[in-house]
């Protein structure tokens, strides 16, 4: 593989910067046109050229240099992926940035696939020097070399019955009309899929995970809409109700033509990350009713990890537990790749294993487990870091911090108008007590049925616009801190909460979160006198709850009395 990327970074040279563009250099970001996390496999480009299959980075190629910019979960990850290829690591927060780079490094024209842009990715990547010089390239300028591009998916668009998702198209449609006319403005363009799906309660299965569909759309005040897309996607009767709310259908190359023409201006304002965020009754009791089905798949799961010790793989956990999640009523696929990672892997933040890197679980030690699905009325994202047999008292004491900062964030009670810069402390202040931290966010936004990665909040220790946004009623985040020792292993513990109003005092209102996750933490890599009073009848509490509500649910006594012995008070 490695000799394939020195071979593919050749020709890329050869082809596009010295002959067809004379680019100084070229660009090739983690990105289809639509902004989107995840990307469908046709413009899977950075991973074709680099051999990185991380789910973020940035590529750029000079006639003499070749980078990868990724951020530090998969610090470790690419550092051996492009061992051996031409590419250099450059890791993000400490390196100079991607901007930075071309601004300081480069004179010429820099090139870059007019459908791996977005108008927000262009601001960033780009300063006002080094905008001028920049030059989109044909979206099959890489077709005569990368032989094998898969073909863009057409899967069959489907309603998302209006029964589970709470608010009809034409009533959303209509906010987005009486946001338009609020602001005086006549349209509103969306390129960013799940907000296309949110707006008109459609779902697919174009994107690896995420039940979206491949469109732009148009909103007018004037109650003529278009929605860009491949038209055999597109059933004859989602058809005609699309057009008795005003959407007309046209060739999804007429969208991509209108995004192009917008990429060197800034992206439009939109009222519907906000509108999607805030979770509608609904939709909260949809997100409750998944969660009970995964908890109940999680528990038959956990008892077979106890009860078949020696019998697992990384592979083969992730194998079980989907079947086990296949079995719940209205599963419709899991919400990412799981990550399955014991030992030394635990400690690689987005580990996935392969063949290569599969290793059968030992009998001491961690598996750290993250996973999720979708089901037809919710979406559901766990981490649970799970004892194998006996662990040392630093894994212990490493467990218990992570777990201390995990239930001091859901417990908080805190005043409307709090940030997640601010509520990321409670999840840090225990480890940071004894010198510990991590790299990653600790909470993000959660679909309902759409991206399980979704904003416009996020909870995490950096200053980013989307840290200094208040934190909602009505919407669903992770509580995911972790603590990962390189080379050895890593805990992370991650349940899904759901913002409520919790009354007002002389000091304003306030706000706390309803745990929506069912699954027992693993008492046995417990500290117990690391824990304060409070943390520990929280954690029982929880544990109560956690078993009176599967209980019912679980036919087999063997399952019973496994989450009878694993919600037993500490």
């Amino acid at each position: 593989m490695k000799e394939t990327i020195c071979k593919r970074v050749a020709k890329v040279r050869a082809t596009l910067i010295e002959k067809e563009c004379g680019a100084e250099a070229l660009i090739i970001p983690t990105m289809d046109p639509h902004g989107s996390e995840y990307v469908a496999a046709h413009w899977q480009t950075r991973q074709w050229l680099t051999g990185f299959t991380g789910s973020a980075g940035t590529a750029v190629l000079t006639a003499s240099e070749a980078l990868l910019w990724t951020d530090s979960r998969y610090w470790l990850q690419a550092t051996e992926q492009l061992a051996g290829t031409p590419f250099r690591l450059m890791r993000e927060g400490e390196d100079e940035d991607v901007c930075t780079w071309l601004a300081s490094h480069t004179k010429g024209t820099i090139g870059y696939p007019e459908d791996m842009m977005t108008p927000t990715l262009y601001e960033e990547l780009f300063d006002e020097g080094t905008r001028e010089r920049t030059c989109s390239l044909p979206a099959d300028c890489l077709d005569s070399l990368w032989t094998e591009r898969p073909a863009l998916p057409l899967s069959q668009a489907e309603r998302m019955p209006d029964a589970l998702a709470g608010e009809t198209a034409q009533g959303k449609l209509q906010r987005i009309i009486a946001w338009l006319e609020e602001n005086k403005q006549t349209e509103l363009f969306v390129s960013e899929l799940s907000e296309i799906c949110w707006t008109l309660n459609l779902r697919a299965e174009d994107i690896p995970y995420n039940p979206l569909l491949i469109a732009f759309l148009t909103v007018r005040t004037n109650g003529q809409h278009t929605l860009y897309v491949h038209e055999e996607q597109i059933p004859t009767d989602l058809r005609n109700e699309l057009a008795a709310w005003g959407v007309t259908l046209q060739p999804y190359a007429q969208g991509l033509a209108k995004q192009q023409s917008r990429i060197t201006l800034a992206e439009d304002e939109s009222p519907v990350p906000d509108f999607r965020a805030q979770k509608n009754t609904t939709e909260q009791e949809g997100f409750r009713q998944a969660h009970l089905r995964d908890g109940i798949a999680m528990v038959r799961f956990l008892r077979e990890i106890d009860e078949r010790k020696g019998e697992w793989t990384e592979l083969s956990v992730d194998k079980r537990l989907t079947a086990l999640r296949a079995e719940q009523a209205g599963f419709r696929g899991l919400s990412f790749e799981t990550i399955a990672a014991c030992g030394p892997h635990g400690a690689i933040v987005h580990y996935e294993a392969t063949t290569e890197t599969d290793v059968s679980l030992p009998h001491h030690g961690f598996l750290l487990l993250d996973s999720g699905a979708h089901y037809d009325c919710g979406t559901t994202d766990i981490t649970r870091t799970i004892a194998l047999g006996p662990l040392t008292e630093e894994e212990q004491r490493v467990y218990t911090l992570v777990l201390r900062g995990h239930l001091q964030l859901q417990a908080m009670r805190f005043p409307e108008g709090t940030t997640g810069l601010q509520l990321d402390t409670a999840a840090r202040m225990s480890m940071w007590r004894e010198g510990y931290d991590f790299g990653h966010g600790t909470g993000h936004g959660v679909g309902h049925r759409l991206g399980v990665h979704e904003g416009p909040v996020q909870i995490r220790k950096n200053a980013r616009a989307c840290t200094l946004l208040y934190i909602r009623a009505g919407q669903v985040i992770t509580d995911e801190p972790g603590i990962y020792v390189t080379g050895r292993f890593g805990v992370r513990i991650e349940n899904m909460l759901l913002c409520h109003t919790a009354g007002e005092t002389d000091f304003g209102h306030w706000l706390s979160f309803e745990t929506l996750t069912l699954c027992p933490y693993d008492r046995r890599a417990i500290i117990p006198e690391m824990l304060s009073q409070e943390e520990r009848e929280w954690l029982n509490d929880y544990h109560t709850r956690v078993c009176h509500t599967l209980l019912p649910h679980l036919a087999d006594e063997a399952d019973r009395q496994w989450l009878r012995q694993a919600t037993a008070p500490i």
